[in-house]
C-alpha cells in the first residue's frame, strides 16, 4: 500500500456521507442502484466508520462497520476508487475494522456481497478480496434482496 495513505476513524456524520457518496458514485458496477446508494449514504451517519486518506486528504477507500448481538461485526458497505483498488488499500482498511470488531468482542464478522449464482465480475472479484482476507461463503439468499440478486453471506471467525 501507498506509504502516504492513512485510514482513520471517522466520526463527523457529514464526512461520512460526503466520502460515501463520493466513491458509491465512482463505482457503478457495483452501486449502479441510486435508491440503494442513498440508502447507505444516509445510513452510515450511525455506523462506526473507517476512511483511506491520501497525502491530499482525500478520501480514496471506506468501510462502514455495524455490530449485531454483541458479538456480530458487519461490513455494511465499503467501497475503494477504481484507481486505488489491488493496491492494499481495502486490506488495510478491513484491518482497522477487525481491529475494532475484536475490541468490541466480536467473534464474528459478516458481509453480505451478491452471490457466485450470478456471472458479473466486478462482484466475482468482490469475493475473491473477501476471500484472500478469509472470508468463507456461508448461505445465499433470494428472499433478502430479490431472485436476480441474491445475497451471499459471507463470515469470518474472529475466535
Amino acid at each position: 500500500m501507498d506509504k502516504n495513505i492513512h485510514v482513520i476513524e471517522i466520526q463527523e456524520s457529514q464526512k461520512k456521507v460526503c466520502y460515501t457518496r463520493v466513491i458509491l458514485e465512482q463505482l457503478p458496477e457495483w452501486f449502479g442502484n441510486k435508491q440503494a446508494v442513498e440508502e447507505y449514504v444516509e445510513e452510515v451517519k450511525n455506523t462506526s466508520y473507517y476512511a483511506a486518506l491520501n497525502s491530499a486528504g482525500k478520501c480514496v477507500g471506506f468501510f462502514s462497520a455495524k455490530i449485531h448481538y454483541d458479538h456480530t461485526g458487519d461490513i455494511y458497505v465499503c467501497g475503494v476508487l477504481p484507481e486505488y483498488q489491488h493496491s492494499g488499500v481495502g486490506k488495510a482498511l478491513y484491518h482497522a475494522v477487525e481491529t475494532y470488531f475484536i475490541q468490541k468482542g466480536c467473534k464474528y464478522v459478516i458481509v453480505k456481497t451478491l452471490s457466485d449464482a450470478v456471472d458479473y465480475k466486478p462482484y466475482a472479484e468482490t469475493r475473491k478480496f473477501y476471500k484472500s482476507i478469509g472470508f468463507e461463503p456461508l448461505l445465499t439468499l433470494t428472499e433478502m434482496w430479490d431472485e436476480k440478486n441474491p445475497c451471499l453471506i459471507m463470515f469470518k471467525s474472529l475466535i
